[in-house]
């Protein structure tokens, strides 16, 4: 079933938007020391989505010159308050409730005045979720196109300033509406993908992330433990490249696009593929286990283009292809053996 529910705007639970606010806030206050500053950088650099939401933060107190006077006189009229009314209970606590009357100053005062009136900064907060086998095609407000594939799980964040996925797993389609002043990036693994005007197609399996430009151009850029990312890389159409959390990017290189967005189409397509990958990737989408009794049949090469949700159609071509025969043991585990007698293949 697909799920597409608005995040609750109340959590036990503090999201990163929060505790990149608490961040901000806190060192706008003034009151942070060498020691909190260290821990800063510490969270800064534990997560690309960290990173993320922070800059989210600056870039919009940096965008906010014409109000930064009426903010910069709330924000210390809230320190001033904040400490004020926690002097009674000592100097510690003062600071740390004057970090929190900054937060709700700046939470409070982030109103932009657009056009004569006044715009709430509040960001359009969706998750959407596939199951196995199902497909699902979302419309995000800015006019972007998302096709999530089978197993798919993501998030989006759309505000003013910035358009932004985590795809926590699965694989998706992004026909992306271009915005020179809003990028629109795609936050995977240690990762990001940013839209330079184009579709494109990411992909994560466990570890690994992949990403295939289908139209137009974009930038990836992986994070690195030590900084805060390493360097950008320029994908262009028909181009792909792929990184994992304990290895860089590998080379950029040449796919078929076909082959890439196949699965848009209800199909997979492999071109001498070991088995034990086409049997994998078949999986993906259909339910119960297919097994390969023989560790010597894992390596038979597999050509074909199969209907991803034909189970028995892909078995038998199998079959008729390689010297192989399958056997449903039940009805969640169909097993694979080597054959060598023409006359066992149906």
């Amino acid at each position: 079933m697909s799920n597409a529910n608005r995040q609750s705007e109340h959590s036990d639970t503090p999201s990163v938007a929060d505790h990149a606010l608490q961040w901000f806030t806190f060192l706008q206050s003034g009151d942070a020391t060498s020691a909190d500053r260290r821990r800063f950088r510490s969270w800064l650099g534990g997560d690309a989505l960290h990173r993320q939401e922070f800059e989210k933060l600056s870039t919009l107190w940096a965008d906010l010159d014409g109000a930064k006077p009426l903010l910069h006189d709330e924000l210390t009229h809230a320190v001033l308050d904040g400490k004020t009314a926690a002097h009674r209970q000592g100097h510690r606590t003062a600071r740390r409730w004057g970090a929190g009357w900054v937060s709700a100053a700046l939470v409070s005062c982030l109103l932009v005045i657009v056009a004569g009136g006044y715009w709430l900064i509040s960001p359009e907060v969706m998750e959407y979720r596939t199951a196995k086998g199902e497909q699902q095609t979302v419309a995000l407000s800015d006019g972007s196109m998302v096709r999530l594939n089978t197993a798919t799980a993501l998030t989006t964040n759309i505000s003013m300033f910035h358009r932004t996925v985590v795809l926590r797993e699965g694989e998706a389609y992004f026909s992306v509406s271009h915005e020179q002043n809003r990028p629109f990036e795609v936050m995977v693994g240690n990762g990001v993908v940013r839209d330079v005007g184009t579709q494109f197609v990411v992909r994560r399996e466990d570890e690994k992330v992949t990403v295939t430009v289908v139209e137009g151009a974009v930038d990836v850029q992986r994070f690195e433990k030590k900084s805060l990312g390493g360097q950008w890389q320029r994908l262009t159409v028909g181009e792909q490249v792929s990184y994992e959390s304990q290895r860089g990017p590998s080379s950029v290189g040449k796919v078929s696009l076909a082959t890439s967005t196949a699965w848009m189409e209800g199909k997979v397509i492999f071109e001498e593929r070991p088995l034990s990958e086409v049997v994998r990737e078949i999986g993906r989408y259909q339910a119960g286990e297919i097994r390969i009794l023989d560790s010597q049949v894992e390596a038979l090469k597999v050509s074909g283009v199969f209907g991803v949700n034909d189970r028995e159609g892909f078995l038998k071509a199998l079959e008729r292809a390689i010297p192989v025969k399958f056997s449903r043991v039940n009805r969640e585990l169909i097993v694979l053996e080597r054959t060598n007698d023409l006359s066992e293949r149906r």
